[in-house]
């Protein structure tokens, strides 16, 4: 049986987004599966009055630049939608998986526009053509995105947030651990390596 990963993550997060290839390749490489579990992480911890703590200390401009320096990302300083409501892209890959889509591709595209192609991702057109450009469903998503179906299982992921304490984004579970922010995925790796010697 595949060992999962449940990956807590905004779809308007940078750090979800910085992180966010180097995730799968550690999933292919294990020969792991990533669950999805897209949020609106911030109005989650407003809404539940938790305490939301930075990502980092250095949650800045220049630590984000480093990151995608480092990881070889296009990155804007200050992306041109930011911030902005990530529930409409959180149903959409929730919706991608329920129509045996790729999922992980539909969250980079949520993530990429944002914070590379200047995109608003709570506008149904804008994030359709973000769909569209690499050849998925973006008006099916879309319309699949609105069924009460997809907004109960947005609300069931929201109380995962709050029961799993995955106020960070991105927050990643490999059984009873937790690994919080892109950073820590190397001490993943290391913990999914041991798990398979």
């Amino acid at each position: 049986m595949s060992t999962i990963i449940d990956y807590y993550f905004s779809p308007a997060s940078g750090y979800a987004y910085l992180g966010h290839e180097t995730l799968m390749q550690l999933a292919r490489d294990n020969g792991a599966t990533v669950r999805f579990r897209p949020a609106d992480i911030d109005r989650v911890c407003r809404e539940a009055a938790l305490p939301q703590v930075p990502h980092t200390p250095e949650d800045t401009v220049e630590d984000r630049r480093r990151w995608a320096r480092l990881r070889g990302l296009d990155m804007a300083p200050m992306p041109l939608h930011h911030p902005v409501d990530p529930r409409l892209a959180a149903r959409v890959i929730i919706a991608a998986g329920e129509l045996g889509l790729d999922q992980s591709a539909v969250a980079l595209a949520c993530m990429r526009g944002t914070w590379a192609e200047g995109r608003n991702i709570a506008d149904p057109g804008d994030l359709a053509e973000a769909l569209h450009q690499i050849d998925l469903p973006g008006c099916r998503l879309m319309a699949m995105a609105e069924r009460n179906e997809i907004r109960d299982m947005a609300d069931d992921i929201a109380h995962e947030v709050v029961n799993h304490e995955a106020t960070v984004s991105p927050t990643y579970l490999l059984g009873d651990q937790r690994f919080v922010g892109q950073d820590r995925l190397p001490a993943m790796a290391e913990t999914l390596r041991r798990a398979a010697a």
